[in-house]
């Protein structure tokens, strides 16, 4: 796909992402949040069917997300988690002075579209969680990390099947070519062999603290209502509301 195909598409998901976000009606905003996630998806697949990325996006990057501090971090941690895990990028994390961070990984386009949709994506559940009365029995620290927590698994839900679909309606690969899915799990394994050689052994962070299940409901009809885009509407500061 060539450069300006490809900007053309990015138009195009960013013009119906406008639309998904100037309407005051949920029914069509999440009409054009779907239309704008499915071209993602497709554009990502042709992508790598017809040529792969661009050669300066093909190289593998690590790039810094700041996460912050505090009761909310271990859930902006999962929503970035999710993100990157539907776009076959790997995520690690580190506690520094200043707070968690999250270290993507993958090729430069993949990451690229982590964070521009985790930054959207956090925007939208923390005015989600805000909009939410506590319900009896919850403190509104506990309801609001769980209610992220909610958000975040039916979003990472929602991006993989756009994903797989993406991939299963792939046109079959011309002789001599690999398959969509073999380039997208090259990409993953590209990642993983950065990984090994500039870390070596990972190790896995321990369970997040139980949730309120009530909470974590609410949060993922949420996260089923959440435009799934790049990042336009962003306030200022890295967290949103929810920044402790």
């Amino acid at each position: 796909m060539s450069t300006t195909a490809s900007d053309t598409v990015l138009r195009r998901i960013r013009a119906l992402l406008d639309q998904a976000e100037r309407t005051p009606f949920p029914s069509e905003a999440e009409t054009f949040a779907a239309k704008a996630a499915e071209l993602m998806a497709r554009h990502r697949v042709d992508e790598a069917a017809v040529s792969g990325p661009r050669p300066e996006d093909r190289r593998i990057v690590e790039a810094d997300v700041e996460l912050g501090r505090g009761q909310y971090v271990r859930a902006r941690l999962a929503l970035l988690g999710v993100v990157a895990d539907a776009l076959d990028c790997r995520l690690l994390t580190s506690v520094r002075a200043d707070g968690r961070r999250g270290h993507l990984v993958g090729h430069a386009s993949d990451v690229e579209r982590v964070e521009l949709l985790y930054t959207s994506l956090l925007v939208q559940a923390t005015r989600a969680a805000a909009a939410e009365a506590v319900p009896r029995g919850h403190t509104g620290v506990e309801f609001r990390r769980s209610f992220l927590f909610g958000f975040a698994h039916r979003v990472g839900e929602r991006l993989t099947e756009h994903m797989a679909s993406a991939v299963r309606d792939a046109p079959e690969p011309a002789a001599g070519t690999s398959s969509v899915a073999l380039v997208l799990a090259d990409r993953r394994a590209a990642a993983d062999d950065f990984i090994a050689s500039r870390y070596g052994r990972v190790g896995r962070l321990d369970p997040a603290a139980a949730l309120s299940a009530t909470a974590a409901d609410r949060g993922r009809v949420a996260g089923e209502r959440a435009d799934l885009h790049t990042g336009r509407g962003v306030p200022s500061g890295p967290h949103g509301a929810l920044g402790s």
